[in-house]
C-alpha cells in the first residue's frame, strides 16, 4: 500500500511539474511581451509618426471622450518617454499622420462635433509646430496615409454626415501644396495601410456601414486588386475585415492586430506580398493584454509595438512588444 501511495504521489508531482514547464514554455514562446507604459494619460485614436529612432504620439481621446493636444516622444534605444511641445490645433482624435525629410505631419480628425482639415508640421530639432496648407478635400476623420518614394499620400475617411471617401492627395513640402491623385477603387473609412518595398497596401474599414473585404496594392501609378480579406475558396479560410487595427511592418511583411469587427478583436495576422497571403500569429491577449481598437502601431529593429487603444469605454496606456516566430 505504501509503495502504491508513493507511486501515485510521484505521478501527481510529475504532472504538476510538466504543467508548470508547459506554462513556462508557453510564456517563453509567446510572440508578445510587456513594454514600458506610455507616460501620458490613457487614450485611443491618437496620432503617431516615426522620425529616426524616435516615435511621437499626440492627440487622441481618453475617458469621457476627453481630447488631447499633448505630445510625447518615445526613445526606443533607452525605452523612455519625454513630453514635447503640444499640438497647436484643436484637441482631436483619429487624425492622420506621416513623416518625411525628418519632420512629422498631423492633420484632419474630429472633436466629436466637428471635422477638421487643418494640417501641421513638427520639427524635432526645434521642438516646434508650424501650420501648413489645409487639406484640399472635405474635412474628415478616419483617413489613412502612406509614403511612397518620399511622397506622402492622404485619403479615404468619413465626413460629418457619415459619408465615406476614396479620394487621395499628395503633399509637396517645397511648395506647401497638395495635389489630387488617383482615387482608390472603393470608398472606405477607419481602414489600415502599410508600405512594403515602396508599394502601399490598404484594406479593411467600412463603406456605408458595411465592412469592406477588398484589399489593394498601389505603386504610385496603379491600383492592383489583391486577394480579398474574406471569402477564400481554398482549404485555408480567414476573415480579416475590421476597423481600427494597429499596424506595423517587419522586414518584408505587414502585420495587423486588434481592431473591431462587430466586437473588439485580439487576433494578429501577417501579410506576405510575395505570395499575396495572410498567416495568423499569436493573439494579442496571449500575455494578458486586453483586446483593443484604435491603438498605435509602429516597428523598430525587428520588433513591433502596440501602444494604448480602447475596449468599450476603457482607454489604455500600456505598451506591448511583438517579436514574430516564423
Amino acid at each position: 500500500m505504501k509503495t502504491r501511495l508513493f507511486n501515485l504521489t510521484m505521478m501527481f508531482l510529475v504532472l504538476i511539474t510538466a504543467a508548470a514547464c508547459s506554462k513556462d514554455q508557453d510564456d517563453e514562446d509567446s510572440e508578445w511581451a510587456r513594454g514600458v507604459d506610455f507616460d501620458g494619460l490613457p487614450r485611443s485614436g491618437a496620432a503617431s509618426f516615426v522620425i529616426g529612432e524616435d516615435v511621437y504620439i499626440t492627440t487622441g481621446y481618453g475617458t469621457s471622450s476627453t481630447r488631447f493636444t499633448d505630445t510625447w516622444v518615445y526613445d526606443i534605444n533607452t525605452s523612455t518617454w519625454s513630453d514635447k511641445a503640444s499640438f497647436p490645433g484643436e484637441a482631436r482624435n483619429n487624425a492622420v499622420t506621416f513623416s518625411i525629410n525628418g519632420k512629422g505631419y498631423v492633420g484632419l480628425g474630429t472633436n466629436g462635433t466637428k471635422m477638421f482639415k487643418d494640417f501641421y508640421e513638427y520639427d524635432p530639432q526645434s521642438d516646434s509646430w508650424t501650420p501648413i496648407a489645409e487639406f484640399p478635400g472635405t474635412a474628415r476623420y478616419g483617413a489613412i496615409s502612406y509614403v511612397i518614394s518620399n511622397v506622402p499620400y492622404v485619403g479615404c475617411g468619413q465626413d460629418i454626415d457619415s459619408q465615406d471617401y476614396n479620394d487621395f492627395y499628395t503633399y509637396n513640402p517645397s511648395s506647401n501644396s497638395w495635389t489630387k491623385v488617383s482615387s482608390t477603387p472603393e470608398k472606405r473609412s477607419f481602414a489600415f495601410s502599410f508600405v512594403i518595398n515602396n508599394v502601399a497596401y490598404i484594406g479593411g474599414g467600412t463603406n456605408n456601414g458595411s465592412y469592406v473585404s477588398s484589399f489593394y496594392a498601389y505603386d504610385g501609378q496603379n491600383w492592383i486588386a489583391k486577394e480579398p480579406l474574406s471569402g477564400r475558396t481554398d482549404d485555408y479560410t480567414y476573415d480579416l475585415r475590421r476597423n481600427f487595427p494597429a499596424v506595423f511592418v517587419l522586414g518584408s511583411y505587414g502585420f495587423i492586430t486588434g481592431g473591431t469587427y462587430s466586437s473588439v478583436l485580439s487576433s494578429t495576422w501577417r501579410y506576405d506580398p510575395s505570395v499575396d497571403y495572410w498567416t495568423e500569429h499569436d493573439d494579442f491577449t496571449i500575455e494578458g493584454a486586453a483586446a483593443r481598437q484604435q491603438a498605435i502601431g509602429f516597428s523598430s529593429n525587428g520588433v513591433g509595438y502596440v501602444v494604448g487603444g480602447r475596449s468599450g469605454s476603457t482607454p489604455f496606456d500600456d505598451t506591448w512588444k511583438f517579436v514574430p516566430q516564423y
